[in-house]
């Protein structure tokens, strides 16, 4: 079956998705790790990808309007319905985009948990930092909170 439009479209959407789907494994597995100094590159290289994304759900939008279908799964169901090439297309794209979606929810779950954890860590140092600041006085030296007056004074 020779390629159609649509299903070059779909082809090239589908690419990205898989493109997209390793790199939420591999933010994956840099969360899990606790591998902070990883993340930032990755990020970048996700936003990118996901503006790819975009640009292709775009156009296939547009194509659906073009065509007079619903911008939804069933207008790609009756948008593919005589093009066997583009239909055998999406078939392979759904899985990847399901996949994706599980990934990127996990990892938002890995990341609020490790928010969390951090919270909660800063929580127990702030006070801590509290009062070791108190100990000392502007010039660095250490006072002792809650007297003005030295021993034996009256």
């Amino acid at each position: 079956m020779p390629p159609t439009a649509a299903a070059e479209l779909i082809r090239q959407e589908s690419d990205a998705l898989g493109a997209f789907v390793a790199l939420l494994g591999d933010e994956q597995r840099l969360l899990i790790g606790g591998d902070a100094d990883g993340l930032p590159m990755l990020v970048e290289r996700k936003n990118v990808l996901a503006a790819t994304l975009a640009r292709f759900a775009g156009e296939r939008a547009a194509r659906l309007r073009a065509a007079g279908y619903p911008e939804d799964g069933s207008g790609m169901v009756r948008w593919l319905a005589e093009d066997p090439a583009g239909r055998a297309a999406w078939e392979r794209l759904l899985p990847l985009a399901a996949r994706a979606r599980e990934l990127n929810e996990l990892n938002g779950k890995l990341i609020a948990d490790r928010l969390q954890r951090n919270q909660q860590a800063l929580e127990a140092l702030l006070p801590a930092s509290r009062t070791q600041a108190a100990l000392y006085g502007p010039d660095g030296q250490a006072s002792i909170p809650g007297g003005g007056r030295s021993l034996g004074s009256a």
